[in-house]
């Protein structure tokens, strides 16, 4: 039996793990482990296997909560504690031991020491393989934490290709950009809309969707040029990220970003800070432009880059978006995790 963990579930995991399931040659187990936040429907008809909520204060061990011992256990993430008792559980009945992560590398400063001396100390001698997002992930693993190479594999987020995928081509999309995430300081929200309205170029608009402490603080900046919407579904996502030419994320501390694979998957350009981690996997220099979150200036001028781009130069970063979103699928997930296996 192989159990995954996961904290909360969301859409995009479940779309992996059921590529997963339909692949593997045993019995799969989905643990999710519950948050404050409502969980997703349908579960388990998105993974194709059975679907056990725990709480985050979970006690119980694996085999009783299953009746077996798990011969694999792969865990989404450091959080919450328990998952770090299922893993030394399963290791020392003899199995095998899965860690996921879309931490990226952060240069050689005094936290990534610290954090590399717990991970060495206290996590190492129970992980087998790390699963990581993309290359970040592989940079901070392999070349500052000593992973080996074969044991550090990359893959582990995706977004929904049957939500996410191309539309018109970019010279016949409104010339907008849209933003999409949680609504709070740390996403740099209120920077987005400052700089945006001061570029000159009036043709272009932008639009931003979720919900967060600052929804109402948004408002203010609302015009004919800038729209603050609410949360949507994610199945009306593909078509906001096919109706725009660029997507912004200008967060001042971001994993990876599943949404920015998202956005990659439906053609457009993007517009990312430099601490965004999924950066190193889909900004070049035809597709996206880079900016400094704590620059006004910096980040006005990347929309005024994306802006000035001609027909000929949207449609090379829209091919180029389209092909980098290739390289992450559910069925490669299911591979990756597969070959660890």
């Amino acid at each position: 039996m192989i159990v995954i963990c996961w904290r909360q579930l969301p859409i995009y995991a479940a779309r992996c793990i059921g590529a997963f399931v339909k692949q593997a040659n045993e019995e799969v187990v989905v643990m999710r482990v519950q948050t404050s936040r409502f969980p997703i429907k349908g579960a388990a008809e998105m993974t194709g296997t059975r679907v056990i909520d725990v709480s985050e204060g979970e006690h119980r061990s694996l085999k009783e909560i299953l009746g077996e011992e798990p011969s694999t256990i792969v865990c989404g993430g450091w959080y919450p504690a328990i998952y770090w008792k299922w893993l030394k559980e399963v290791k020392r009945a003899g199995g095998k031991s899965i860690f996921c992560t879309d931490e990226p590398y952060r240069g050689m400063g005094l936290k990534e020491w610290v954090r590399n001396l717990r991970f060495q100390v206290c996590f190492r001698r129970w992980i087998d393989f790390i699963f990581v997002a993309g290359e970040g992930g592989r940079t901070k693993f392999v070349d500052f934490y000593k992973m080996p190479a074969e044991n550090v594999i990359s893959g582990v987020y995706s977004g929904d290709p049957e939500i996410f995928y191309d539309g018109e081509p970019l010279a016949k999309r409104a010339k907008k950009f849209v933003y999409v995430g949680h609504y709070d300081e740390n996403k740099n929200v209120v920077a987005l809309c400052k700089a945006f309205a001061q570029t000159q170029n009036q043709d272009w608009s932008l639009e931003l969707y979720g919900g967060g402490p600052l929804a109402e603080t948004l408002k203010q900046y609302e015009s004919e040029r800038i729209k603050v919407n609410g949360y949507i579904n994610a199945d009306q996502l593909g078509d906001v990220y096919r109706s725009a030419r660029g997507f912004v994320l200008g967060s001042f501390s971001e994993q990876w970003g599943v949404v920015v694979h998202e956005a990659c998957m439906c053609g457009c350009l993007l517009l990312l800070s430099n601490r965004v981690g999924a950066r190193f996997d889909f900004a070049t220099q035809e597709n996206a432009a880079l900016f400094n979150p704590a620059s006004i200036d910096d980040l006005r001028n990347a929309f005024d880059t994306i802006m000035a781009k001609t027909d000929e130069e949207l449609e090379q970063g829209h091919e180029r978006s389209l092909a980098l979103g290739k390289a992450f699928t559910p069925t490669q997930f299911a591979e990756r995790l597969l070959s660890i296996i």
